[in-house]
């Protein structure tokens, strides 16, 4: 099942956590970047032809190319829950020929499993110039994004947004659980796992959303030589930047 992605505004922040709002003459890899709607924000200085994107859905990628013809689009058919279940697991990154001034990637590590963002930071570092950046996005699910117009955290933001229609799920009991985790995931709006990734399998007509969570101070822990920051361009997500 294709999916194209309707969120903008990807220029806007990544400028914004980069201090660097004049992108031309870089080199950009997109990773996960869907339709590539980058470069659709009304501010980005992306030069298309300098442009790559890289994403697990075969129709977004075949959409984006055929309205930026001169970037660069690539299929990668690895395995991710709900995006690509019939992926291949643990499929390496294909040979771009070339290294990258700015790696972005926005909200990917977001329904990706810890041991998985691992291995694929690991290969998109090794993708960088040697005065490159890779930036990804993630989220604290205790973080509340929004304080003057949401009361909640983050977890508890998406179980709602999730359950609308499903009044007898516990949701503040799942907030409660992972008041303490330093990560988590949430599949298909009920289940949660506490810093573990050993789930329970699920038949891939099952598969409809997951989500994956960490504090800020245990991303740190897990990239201590990162810059840590927090949401911007009124976004819920963090952002981990990596030289």
């Amino acid at each position: 099942m294709a999916f194209f992605s309707q969120k903008m505004g990807q220029f806007c922040y990544f400028a914004l956590q980069l201090g660097d709002p004049d992108w031309r003459g870089k080199d950009v890899l997109d990773f996960g970047g869907n339709i590539g709607n980058i470069l659709r924000d009304q501010n980005s200085t992306i030069d298309e032809e300098r442009y790559s994107c890289i994403d697990v859905d075969r129709e977004a990628i075949e959409s984006g190319m055929a309205d930026f013809p001169k970037s660069h689009w690539y299929f990668y058919n690895r395995y991710c829950f709900f995006f690509n279940p019939l992926g291949q697991s643990g499929l390496a990154l294909p040979d771009f020929n070339q290294r990258f001034d700015y790696i972005i990637s926005y909200s990917v590590f977001t329904n990706t499993v810890r041991s998985e963002m691992f291995d694929l930071v690991e290969q998109l570092k090794a993708l960088l110039n040697n005065d490159g950046k890779l930036a990804f996005t993630f989220i604290d699910p205790g973080y509340r994004s929004w304080p003057k117009k949401y009361a909640g955290n983050n977890l508890q933001w998406r179980l709602e947004r999730d359950n609308k229609d499903k009044p007898d799920v516990d949701i503040a009991g799942l907030v409660a659980e992972a008041d303490q985790a330093r990560w988590c995931i949430l599949l298909n709006g009920t289940d949660l796992y506490l810093e573990t990734e050993t789930l329970r399998p699920c038949p891939v007509e099952q598969q409809k959303s997951c989500h994956v969570y960490y504090t800020e101070a245990y991303m740190q822990s897990l990239f201590p030589a990162a810059v840590i920051l927090p949401p911007a361009n009124n976004e819920m997500q963090h952002c981990c930047i990596i030289g």
